[in-house]
């Protein structure tokens, strides 16, 4: 008897089709973080019950954002004035974007905050305008009269604030500030801290509109702050600013608060006082790092399993972007500026002491690409930069969501 012949296509068993439900939480996950953009997402949250539970998560969001391109609406500069009660000039450069949300984010924000309702202000011998104090997550934090007591946190493409005061027990304007923002749902927090006499810090929630006394150990090794804070992640970071002083040895120090933990510490910067640089709190490459720049050279530094810096990547701007080359012949730009870094972007200033114009420059540190955009401004403006990002709306969640389907 012949042996019972059987087809090829007989013995190859056809795979199983799962429906979209039966995937777990971790590959929907996945899933999600690999669409295109913010639209693809709220399309994605439409598709199912389920999908659109986890696109709402706010740790999906945030990590949804970490790995999209930011969306910069522009760059708002300040002269060189460092003293709280006088309000340092203004004005806004335009990041100019074929985004048509961006576009009429630049047309409708009032980024120099004009309209700020002044008429609570106190009169007196100060000015009694708005200082700006920090930006991160589409809001601005300013404060305002002489002794810097009094806040507001200011959306300027809604032109919607919250006001509150600094504690008391904060020694006046030798207050030095944060914000930071949960993108997940628009919240924020600010940490005043008070570089005189080691005097207690204090962290304002907006969820809570309160302060809360929080103490910290270690601002007597970080004695004096001469800047304000700036946010990188669940990080805010204050530069010791050495350069300056003449208390402190020659050495940078960075003051870090953890968010998430409360926990304060000092870490010594792996760059010389007077060197451009900033932190980001980068996931790929094992959490904070640091991006330096000396002589148009940009440095990635990540620190290794014994706490110590070491330099990830390196480029030379002037050999991998000809064009730059030639703005530093032909109009004496030299010099670099480091202003923030977020999600793989590092946001620059190329300028000169002999010219009151620069060049405010994006490069992205995986692609090697670069944006470029023209401050045509014809008189100087020294003092900090902040780049600003549109806060982009949370999606709805499910239940709210009456178009949403089920599988």
């Amino acid at each position: 008897m012949e042996p019972l012949q059987r087809s090829a296509e007989e013995t190859v068993k056809k795979p199983k089709i799962l429906p979209v439900a039966s995937l777990g939480d971790d590959p929907l996950g996945e899933i999600l973080l690999r669409l295109p953009d913010m639209a693809s997402l709220a399309s994605a949250a439409l598709v199912c019950k389920s999908w659109g539970q986890l696109a709402c998560l706010p740790a999906i969001f945030r990590r949804f954002l970490s790995l999209r391109k930011p969306p910069l609406v522009g760059f708002i500069l300040t002269n060189r004035s460092d003293k709280p009660h006088h309000c340092p000039d203004y004005s806004f450069i335009s990041a100019k974007s074929g985004n048509p949300n961006l576009t009429s984010a630049t047309a409708d924000g009032d980024f120099l905050f004009h309209d700020l309702d002044l008429a609570d202000a106190d009169e007196g011998y100060y000015d009694d305008g708005w200082r700006l104090r920090g930006c991160n997550g589409g809001l601005l934090l300013l404060s305002r009269g002489s002794d810097a007591l009094d806040l507001a946190v200011y959306d300027p493409i809604a032109r919607t604030a919250v006001f509150f005061h600094a504690p008391l027990r904060l020694f006046s304007h030798l207050v030095r500030y944060a914000i930071i923002v949960d993108e997940a749902d628009a919240s924020f927090r600010v940490i005043a801290i008070d570089t005189w006499m080691n005097s207690p810090s204090a962290l304002f929630s907006s969820r809570t509109h309160k302060w809360v006394i929080v103490y910290s150990y270690v601002l007597h090794a970080f004695y004096p702050c001469r800047t304000d804070g700036m946010a990188a992640g669940r990080f805010v970071y204050w530069r010791s600013d050495t350069k300056k002083s003449p208390y402190d040895s020659k050495e940078e120090k960075i003051l870090m608060l953890d968010m998430e933990t409360t926990v304060w510490s000092v870490i010594k910067a792996p760059v010389p006082p007077g060197e451009s640089y900033c932190i980001a709190d980068m996931a790929e490459h094992g959490g904070l790092c640091i991006v330096s720049s000396k002589e148009q050279r940009i440095k990635l530094w990540v620190r290794n399993n014994n706490d110590e810096w070491r330099i990830k990547k390196e480029v030379l701007l002037m050999r991998e972007f000809g064009h730059l080359k030639d703005l530093h012949r032909d109009e004496w730009m030299k010099r670099v500026r480091i202003l923030a870094m977020k999600a793989g972007y590092v946001y620059m200033e190329f300028w000169s002491k002999r010219k009151p114009h620069s060049y405010f420059l994006v490069l992205n540190l995986n692609t090697m690409k670069l944006e470029m955009f023209h401050n045509s401004l014809s008189r100087p403006f020294r003092g900090p930069r902040f780049p600003f990002f549109m806060l982009l709306s949370p999606l709805p969640a499910p239940e709210d969501d009456k178009e949403l389907q089920t599988a």
